[in-house]
């Protein structure tokens, strides 16, 4: 499959989300109350939108585009930071509004934890690399051509939930891969 340029960004729209999403993030805790079941709750939200977005959309409607990260992992390659912030911004407002603060708040934190996550787990030189081989060894198998499996970057849960988690067996360069 070929590789699209389309997703392309500059750094700083790349960057960006890991600026403002931790200012929305604690604008939210500030216009509180701060409910930490339902920042758990919203966590576990964002877990799901993660697993969803990645399977459904970026592995079949934008395939093309996602394909591009698959061939060059450390490409400025994603929705630009243009486009989540604003969403979150919305949403900050709008769950304002329904006094559920606390919850968009765990959305967002779900959101930083992945995106700092799938920064972490292509650079293996970065220092937080060596903390988190599970996930590592889970993504670096998603990335793998013809491997359809391994959705879940920041948690493997839903990929548990929907049978679609594989793992490398400790005898995979002899026998291949057990899912």
């Amino acid at each position: 499959m070929a590789a699209s340029n389309k997703w392309l960004m500059s750094s700083f729209a790349y960057y960006l989300d890991f600026f403002t999403v931790p200012l929305l993030f604690v604008g939210a805790l500030l216009l509180g109350p701060v409910l930490l079941w339902q920042v758990a709750a919203g966590v576990l939200i964002w877990s799901f939108v993660e697993y969803a977005m990645h399977r459904f959309l970026f592995h079949a409607l934008y395939r093309r585009e996602h394909w591009t990260h698959h061939l060059d992992v450390l490409a400025l390659i994603g929705i630009s930071s243009w486009k989540t912030t604003a969403t979150f911004i919305v949403l900050l407002v709008l769950f304002q509004v329904l006094n559920l603060t606390s919850l968009i708040a765990g959305v967002m934190l779900g959101y930083l934890a992945y995106i700092s996550l799938h920064y972490v787990m292509h650079r293996p030189q970065h220092p937080l690399y060596r903390f988190m081989p599970g996930l590592v060894s889970n993504h670096d198998l998603h990335h793998q051509r013809g491997v359809e499996k391994n959705f879940g970057v920041s948690s493997p849960l839903w990929d548990h939930v929907f049978g679609t988690y594989v793992r490398v067996r400790n005898d995979a360069l002899t026998e291949g891969v057990k899912s």
